[in-house]
């Protein structure tokens, strides 16, 4: 079966996933389970099974080894595990409309790389619009421990500034080595630095009660989505712009916020409606804003 040249089927299906995947983690944080082990297990499990389709298929290049690896540490290990830990102190809701930012960080970031993707007026009310709803929505967070609702919503957002801003390596590995190639890697090392890091930072890999076979479950199912997620990610990037592959941000609130209300009890304020309009409008003026059509090779321009 011949594999879509356009990126917007594997949009679409990536925000799927990494919204199924988001209400997941909320859960098993709510649970007990390790926000960072969350990120960890999944990904390096992920990873393993991305290596061996790698390896039966067209092959790992030597060369694309340690830039994947570094890829993954910083468009799967820090975004995963920043926004796990916020999703200690915030509700799933407005986690996911303060993802939904992302695309600011990545429409900046290529401005500097990418010649078809260089800031235009639309492009910069859209980063306005979207910066004034992340600071309407950290301020209409509320909770009985202010300190901690900001300090989980700085943390979510250095997770989604690290995803945003290595949104640009990624199109440029993904178009050089191929998705399919290089994604078990980052996945792999991804999962690897995640848990490494685990005794070093005190996080437990006990969980309060002990181990359940739901848990066990819910670390399967992030796996599945991992691997889904990220592979089709890559494979937009190999063939649509980092403006277009950045959409995803606009499906994740919208699952995030639905999802949490029916899951989570949570209510639906006027700060998050109000906050989440301003985000996605501004993402969505970001998307007007982007290249139709993307280059056949990324070509580097000096900064301006």
């Amino acid at each position: 079966m011949r594999a879509p040249r356009s990126p917007w089927p594997y949009v679409v299906f990536t925000g799927l996933t990494f919204s199924t995947g988001a209400l997941v983690s909320k859960a098993l944080v709510d649970e007990g389970v390790d926000a960072v082990l969350i990120a960890g297990v999944p990904f390096a499990l992920a990873g393993i099974i991305g290596i061996a389709l790698a390896l039966v298929g067209a092959g790992i290049p030597r060369e694309a080894v340690l830039p994947a690896a570094a890829l993954g540490v910083a468009n799967s290990t820090m975004p995963a595990v920043f926004i796990n830990l916020g999703f200690e102190t915030l509700p799933a809701g407005l986690v996911t409309l303060l993802i939904a930012s992302s695309p600011v960080m990545t429409a900046v970031t290529a401005h500097f790389f990418f010649a078809d993707e260089r800031l235009r007026t639309l492009k910069l009310v859209g980063l306005a619009l979207s910066v004034i709803g992340v600071a309407v929505l950290a301020v209409g967070s509320g909770g009985s421990d202010e300190e901690a609702q900001w300090g989980g919503v700085a943390l979510v957002l250095i997770g989604v500034s690290a995803a945003g801003i290595s949104a640009v390596p990624a199109r440029m590995l993904a178009v050089r080595f191929g998705a399919a190639r290089i994604f078990g890697v980052q996945l792999l090392a991804a999962g690897l630095v995640a848990m490494a890091a685990m005794p070093v930072a005190g996080r437990p890999v006990s969980v309060e009660g002990g181990w359940t076979v739901w848990y066990l479950i819910g670390l399967a199912l992030l796996s599945f989505t991992a691997l889904a997620g990220f592979r089709s990610m890559m494979a937009a990037n190999e063939v649509g712009t980092t403006g277009q592959v950045s959409v995803i941000g606009y499906l994740l609130p919208i699952f995030g916020v639905i999802g949490g209300a029916l899951v989570f009890d949570e209510a639906i304020t006027t700060s998050v409606l109000f906050g989440g309009a301003l985000i996605l409008g501004g993402v969505i003026v970001l998307g007007l804003g982007s290249s139709a059509q993307p280059v056949d090779e990324p070509e580097p321009v000096a900064p301006a």
